[in-house]
């Protein structure tokens, strides 16, 4: 098993092929965000931003739709500079992807930040792939995830920080048709930064496994004027009330995945 993660990890084409095979023979399902994706995504020319990207391809619900629609635009930022090697190396050099190695924070001053040394997975018999996957601004939910297996691999680094805002300027992103947040524990903290006057994407997909119970319900207070949330396993998907289609709605509700309050 170990050897069939190290070769995913070293050849995502290879990789790629066996998850578009098991794609093949698993329906569509409501309860996934790829579903939804497909449905309000159309491949023309719209702008995708994703915070916390690791490395563009492991347990990734983008890079399937990002490469096969080549029309998209996206902006990829990963702060943890051997995932954001790979990330780079495993998008390529097409003009329509751009990569920010960067944390999104509350202020854009440069902060702490804590990641599994790339070490660990050469040294830690059976570490699981996702592990490379949790690096946060907050150390205990590492410990916490990998439940002390991790002790002596766990980094700690300073790194460039730019708010929402600032990120956007930067890289020019005047619309937004989806917007992906997986910042183990600081999701709803980037995610409260968005101007929905300004911005008012299709979908937005964030991670909500880390968050508190508080922050659940302001994030779902956050976006429910504009937003119908779906919940999954890990994640909230919010889909924009203005572009929902009417039997998809029905749908969601007949489902029981629908949160309006928590």
């Amino acid at each position: 098993m170990e050897k069939i993660k190290n070769l995913i990890r070293r050849m995502p084409i290879i990789g790629n092929l066996v998850i578009l095979i098991f794609r093949a023979f698993k329906p569509p399902d409501i309860n996934f965000p790829p579903y939804w994706f497909d449905k309000y995504l159309p491949n023309k020319d719209l702008t995708v931003v994703q915070i916390g990207s690791n490395d563009g391809f492991t347990f990734d619900p983008l890079y399937n739709f990002v490469k096969k629609n080549d029309q998209w635009k996206a902006l990829f930022v990963e702060p943890v500079p051997y995932l954001f090697e790979r990330l780079k190396k495993n998008y390529g050099s097409e003009a329509r992807f751009k990569f920010e190695n960067v944390a999104i924070n509350q202020d854009g001053e440069s902060q702490i930040f804590y990641s599994v040394k790339e070490s660990a997975f050469e040294q830690i018999p059976n570490l699981p792939l996702h592990f490379d996957q949790i690096g946060s601004f907050y150390k205990e939910n590492i410990i916490k995830l990998s439940k002390g297996v991790l002790d002596g691999y766990i980094d700690e680094q300073e790194v460039k920080c730019f708010t929402l805002n600032q990120l956007f300027v930067n890289n020019e992103i005047k619309d937004l048709a989806l917007l992906h947040i997986d910042a183990e524990g600081y999701d709803w903290k980037i995610l409260s930064q968005l101007n929905l006057a300004n911005f008012n994407p299709t979908l937005i997909l964030f991670e909500f496994i880390n968050l508190k119970e508080s922050e659940k319900k302001e994030a779902i207070n956050f976006l429910k004027d504009h937003y119908y949330v779906i919940s999954f396993r890990i994640d909230f998907l919010g889909i924009n009330k203005e572009k929902i289609k009417k039997k998809d709605l029905q749908a969601i509700k007949r489902k029981g995945v629908l949160v309006s309050t928590i």
